[in-house]
């Protein structure tokens, strides 16, 4: 067929108006099943880091390691979760009825946020101090990045000087009107 053929030009308006119907339609479909896929993925991340948090911070189970960690995971730009392990436990033997909750958790991407408070009594030595019975309740955030279902990188923060505070006595636990 030849391009000057009046017919060409209604046959190739054809094409190019079924093609960009289809995209029109496709489009919409397609970011829709990405806001899905990523929507999946933020809230198996999510799941991901409250199970290693209810697990191993809140029940001190650190044989679940493994389930939830890489072996080249760094905590606070350290290699390697050696320290962060002994300061855990260090925590569940200082406050064997520590108690978590998590207060809120916002993810985006690879990084899932989470809000926490920790309950509990001082009723082992910790920091120096030796166990004193008293109630304690501190904050703390952390910023989890994960990749392929395991968290590969860690940034959490506690308030480790209210938590000092109350301790010695210098300071209470909030309470909740």
């Amino acid at each position: 067929m030849d391009s000057s053929s009046p017919n060409n030009g209604v046959l190739m308006s054809l094409v190019f108006t079924s093609s960009i119907a289809l995209a029109m339609t496709v489009t919409p479909t397609l970011a829709a099943a990405q806001s899905i896929s990523d929507e999946s993925l933020t809230e198996r991340n999510k799941a991901v880091v409250r199970a290693y948090l209810g697990e191993i911070t809140q029940l001190g189970n650190m044989v679940a390691r493994e389930r939830y960690f890489t072996s080249t995971t760094t905590f606070n730009g350290d290699r390697g979760l050696t320290r962060q392990f002994a300061r855990v436990e260090e925590m569940r033997r200082a406050f064997p009825d520590l108690e978590m909750t998590i207060e809120q958790q916002i993810a985006e991407g690879p990084w899932v946020a989470t809000r926490v408070i920790y309950r509990g009594t001082h009723a082992g030595e910790f920091g120096g101090i030796h166990a004193t019975g008293r109630r304690i309740e501190f904050a703390g955030t952390a910023m989890d990045r994960l990749e392929n279902g395991k968290v590969v990188e860690m940034r959490h923060t506690v308030n480790m000087h209210l938590l000092m505070r109350q301790i010695t006595g210098d300071g209470s636990p909030h309470q909740k009107p």
